[in-house]
């Protein structure tokens, strides 16, 4: 089975991100009657998913009066050229996820020079302890991670976060049907009756940077999301010969330019 990959341009810029003036400094607020953590966003000018991520052991349904909430620290950062949130996050040791939680209007991929987006520096410890959390409620190791994103990237780069995910979830299902691999790099790289099993990996553009719309893929696979339940290939009917054996697949979904079978 070879599948269609798409190359767009990495992440690989140098950062030349310079600090704006403003900040906000992290601090605690009581919980008042009537208040939710969307109000408690609004009065602080900040995202409530940031909130949200701030307070990871906070139920926002369910506040008590009288509970503490913590607001974290936000800093702005004046774009240059070559920046990408994914690259203002690296910097501050921000995950791309907390990023994109603190700049909900923002185009990760598009970022006009001299614009500016808030960089969370509270949340970099925060952040690290759920990155160790999704992995190890997941099982997964840094190598799967590693390995996912990549995959995401250079078969699906092209395609919305859905159709991502979907590719993603379909590397999952393979590991847990057994006989491709027991890991996200052992399915990736599988050979068999010779050929490589992802054309990416045949033509090399596994190896190209992933940007942060594939980071956030394959973080929510990682999550058990499942886009495609029981799917085990994906493929674009347009590069798909006539007479390939995944037509007689069972169809799962079809999500932008990709088929997503049994």
């Amino acid at each position: 089975m070879r599948f269609r990959s798409w190359c767009l341009a990495g992440c690989a810029m140098a950062l030349t991100a310079g600090v704006g003036v403003s900040s906000a400094f992290a601090a605690t607020t009581t919980v008042e009657p009537g208040q939710s953590l969307w109000t408690i966003a609004q009065a602080h000018d900040l995202p409530v998913q940031l909130l949200e991520d701030a307070n990871p052991d906070v139920t926002p349904q369910n506040l008590p009066i009288g509970s503490s909430v913590q607001i974290p620290e936000v800093q702005n950062v004046t774009v240059k050229s070559g920046d990408t949130l994914f690259l203002i996050g690296k910097r501050f040791g921000i995950s791309t996820k907390e990023m994109l939680a603190a700049n909900p209007s923002v185009d990760p991929l598009n970022l006009p020079i001299g614009s500016t987006v808030r960089v969370p520096v509270g949340l970099a410890q925060t952040s690290h302890m759920l990155q160790a959390h999704v992995a190890a409620s997941t099982s997964a190791s840094s190598s799967d991670l590693y390995w996912l994103e990549h995959v995401i990237h250079a078969e699906a780069g092209g395609e919305s976060l859905q159709a991502q995910i979907a590719v993603g979830d379909v590397i999952m299902h393979r590991i847990a049907a057994g006989g491709y691999g027991s890991t996200v790099q052992q399915v990736v790289f599988q050979v068999s009756d010779g050929h490589y099993q992802f054309e990416s990996v045949a033509n090399g553009y596994i190896y190209s940077q992933p940007n942060a719309q594939n980071v956030q893929a394959a973080l929510d696979v990682l999550k058990g999301d499942d886009i495609v339940p029981g799917a085990l290939v994906f493929y674009n009917p347009s590069e798909t010969p006539a007479g390939s054996w995944v037509w007689q697949q069972p169809v799962i979904a079809e999500i932008g330019h990709l088929v997503f079978a049994k």
